[in-house]
């Protein structure tokens, strides 16, 4: 079953000069890159329609694909083990673009083959922006948070999400800890997918 991941655009942020020709940008971001930390690669390719195919590689050999609307919404994940599949009832081409300050709410149902589960609601805060670096890649990114709501309208789960408009993908996530204090799990690397060895 899918962990409340949403693992979205405003066009008028870019990301800071990137440092060395290895650094992903808008354009080049089109034609894919991968992400890598702690052993776990993240090859990433955007599809057609704001869809974008992720393929997860992790050190066991393990591998997993995922399918996300613009790089923010799970649609689906794949493995050897699990199949999960989010349903999305409300109409996702309303929450974007992301842009600072907006709000939006969406409804989905997260299924299993055989099995769908009740409805679950998104809503979605822009809370800021910043600048995330990753390896010797700097970009700017939205600060989403995120609440799920069952369907009786109790929050069952909350996290922040770093969102690059530019790549169209979340960069890292947030976790509110006990005690107040902020956990940020993030890529470590970034690179072109075409420059990337073979494995």
């Amino acid at each position: 079953m899918f962990r409340h991941v949403v693992p979205f655009a405003a066009t008028a942020l870019l990301a800071s000069p990137a440092f060395g020709d290895d650094c992903p940008t808008v354009q080049t971001a089109k034609l894919g890159f991968v992400l890598e930390r702690q052993g776990t690669i993240a090859e990433v390719r955007p599809a057609s329609d704001h869809f974008v195919h992720v393929v997860n590689s992790y050190p066991g050999g393990k591998k997993q694909d995922v399918i996300y609307y613009r790089g923010f919404f799970p649609i689906s994940r794949f493995d050897d083990t699990a199949r999960s599949i989010n349903i999305p009832v409300s109409d996702l081409r309303t929450v974007f673009p992301l842009e600072p300050k907006a709000r939006r709410a969406l409804t989905y149902a997260p299924a299993q083959p055989g099995k769908v589960g009740a409805l679950i609601s998104l809503e979605l805060a822009v809370t800021g922006q910043e600048q995330l670096q990753l390896g010797s890649c700097s970009y700017n990114v939205l600060v989403v948070r995120n609440r799920f709501l069952n369907a009786d309208g109790k929050m069952t789960s909350e996290h922040t999400d770093l969102y690059s408009p530019e790549l169209g993908f979340v960069l890292a996530k947030r976790y509110e800890e006990k005690g107040g204090t902020q956990t940020t799990i993030k890529y470590q690397s970034i690179k072109p997918l075409g420059r990337v060895s073979p494995l």
